[in-house]
């Protein structure tokens, strides 16, 4: 009755963001990220981005899915899924697929949820 997704793969990252470090400015990736510092700026993530218990984003973000145990000011766009643990606190804006908001979670902030699109249709989303 109910389509049971598999759950998200946060594990394999291609770049980290350690606790000692700081970011500023536009960050592109292709690949997953994991942040554990601190990142001031927009984050754009071909793959999936995890935000560590310790990790501070202030700026927007768009990635596949987003999972958030520490703390993000800034708007969020996910393709996919966004997750905000026990831990995780976000302050801003949503525009997902799929929300999952655990128990003791903080989040402030409008949320819209958006449907299932091809590759072609966000493709000429993107190009607008």
């Amino acid at each position: 009755m109910f389509n049971k997704k598999n759950p998200v793969e946060y594990n394999n990252v291609n770049t980290i963001i350690g606790e000692d470090c700081c970011f500023e400015g536009l960050f592109n990736s292709n690949g997953s990220i994991r942040i554990d510092g601190t990142v001031k700026g927009e984050i754009k993530v071909g793959g999936n981005l995890y935000v560590g218990e310790k990790g501070k984003v202030l700026g927007n973000i768009k990635g596949q899915n987003i999972f958030i145990a520490g703390e993000v000011q800034g708007n969020v766009f996910s393709d996919e899924q966004l997750r905000i643990s026990t831990s995780g606190r976000l302050y801003g804006d949503v525009n997902i697929k799929t929300f999952i908001l655990d128990e003791d979670a903080t989040f402030e902030g409008n949320c819209k949820m958006h449907k299932q699109t091809s590759p072609e249709e966000r493709l000429t989303t993107t190009q607008a």
